[in-house]
């Protein structure tokens, strides 16, 4: 259990992000969690029983977990040493400051008691200063864990194995290690929050480290419509770089809506979500609601599909995590064969990249977020009933210790090319490098430290 009064803050950056466009951010936890827990259901029946005593809940879930939940991981890959990356973290909180970007309203909603204590902290700490100019004289060396070369080799060893049937979509990744130096964790995140606002941004202090995310995907949300509890995810497959001036910007984006490729891949991961979420909901109420739109970033377009379906009862954040964890966006498929080929190939295992960050509250602890959140409930009872919103884990990055580490990749099909490929991957991990003052190209394998460790 952490000794601190972690802080959490998820922000929609002004977009349809977190509960539809909200900030929500968490400050002085009743309790906060670091389980490294490799026995699954112990892990998740302990995750069951805080989120039920909660009125709110932070969470991340390391992408190796899901290794353990769907019993592909590896024992040399669970090798954990202290400060090293949890498979669960939890904080909770009995009261949240919530700022919603489509009223403009901001308010502290929970416990009376605590909402007193936390207004009163607020009233006497310094505002956050504004995100500091970049310092274009800091400059580092990013360590990419594969060359070039090894990395490009890779994919050719994936391709083959979908020749032979074994896959027919793998996500590649590798691991980034940046020394972050003095940059302060705060700092960096609202430099990335000014310069690349995201849907599912979020800042995370932990006992041991800084989880600093600008992800654009929704892993599932959790709502009340019409006395149906709802489900949605938002699977992201297909990038390009936005252009340089209108003209390249618009080639661009019709490369990517008119691709073929990048059409097959975000169909193939929106298929498996739509059976995924066909393991907790109603028979026959899944459905693809929107496929392989547009989705515009400051530094990229990407391909969304939307899926969604009727929750069965009494389905919580467990069951969730054990019918769609990890997100099939982030692993391929079919899934399960398809993350044993991603540890016979990937060198290292991902800790929290590719995995989730989210965000769970009891509806008759905020009443307030509630009518928010589900302005078309029509007066069905709260009682007893939560909501959950997590993201994919993607450009999110750990700082600890002075580094910074984080997955880039992307999913390998049948007709890529693995020059590309390789160029996607850095066109995704481009915005993280450059708030670090790092380069964001590397064609030679780093030397690894002694004290490396997988996590």
């Amino acid at each position: 259990m952490s000794e601190t009064a972690p802080v959490s803050i998820l922000d929609a950056c002004g977009k349809r992000g977190w509960g539809s466009g909200l900030l929500v951010a968490g400050f002085d936890a009743i309790v906060s969690v670091e389980s490294f827990d490799a026995d699954a259901e112990r892990a998740l029946s302990h995750l069951d029983e805080l989120d039920r005593e909660s009125p709110a809940l932070f969470v991340t879930v390391s992408y190796d977990f899901g290794r353990i939940l769907q019993g592909t991981h590896k024992l040399k890959h669970l090798r954990y040493k202290p400060g090293s990356e949890p498979f669960i973290f939890t904080a909770a909180y009995e009261a949240v400051v919530v700022h919603d970007y489509s009223s403009g309203a901001t308010f502290i909603e929970g416990e009376p008691a605590a909402e007193a204590v936390l207004k009163d902290a607020i009233l006497g700490t310094p505002p956050y200063e504004r995100a500091p100019e970049s310092d274009s004289s800091r400059t580092t060396s990013p360590e990419f864990e594969m060359s070039r070369e090894e990395y490009v080799s890779k994919i050719g060893d994936i391709l083959e194995l979908i020749r032979s049937g074994e896959t027919y979509q793998t996500n590649l990744t590798q691991k980034i290690r940046v020394n972050s130096g003095a940059i302060d964790p705060g700092s960096l995140f609202l430099t990335l929050r000014r310069d690349h606002p995201a849907a599912f941004s979020a800042f995370i202090e932990r006992s041991q480290d800084h989880v600093i995310s600008i992800s654009p995907e929704r892993f599932f949300r959790t709502g009340f419509e019409n006395g149906r509890h709802r489900i949605e995810a938002s699977p992201i497959k297909g990038t390009r770089p936005r252009g340089s001036d209108p003209e390249e910007d618009k080639r661009l984006r019709d490369d990517l809506a008119s691709s073929p490729k990048d059409r097959a891949e975000n169909v193939m991961i929106t298929d498996l979500l739509r059976n995924d979420l066909g393991r907790v909901c109603e028979y026959g109420t899944v459905e693809v609601d929107s496929l392989c739109r547009i989705e515009e970033l400051p530094s990229l377009f990407h391909l969304v599909s939307t899926i969604s379906g009727d929750l069965r009862p009494d389905t919580g954040i467990s069951s969730l995590l054990r019918a769609l964890f990890p997100c099939g966006s982030i692993t391929g498929c079919p899934k399960i064969r398809t993350m044993e080929i991603i540890d016979d190939l990937e060198p290292s295992a991902r800790g929290l990249s590719m995995g989730a960050i989210g965000f769970s509250f009891g509806r008759s602890a905020m009443p307030r977020l509630d009518d928010i959140w589900n302005p078309n409930s029509q007066g069905d009872s709260p009682e007893g009933s939560r909501c959950y919103d997590l993201s994919v884990a993607i450009r999110t990055m750990v700082v600890r210790d002075r580094t910074a580490e984080f997955n880039v990749g992307g999913g390998v099909v049948i007709d890529s090319e693995p020059e590309k490929e390789y160029l996607e991957s850095l066109d995704k991990a481009a915005a993280i490098l450059k708030a670090l003052g790092a380069s964001s190209d590397s064609t030679e394998k780093p030397t690894p430290r002694p004290a490396e460790q997988s996590s």
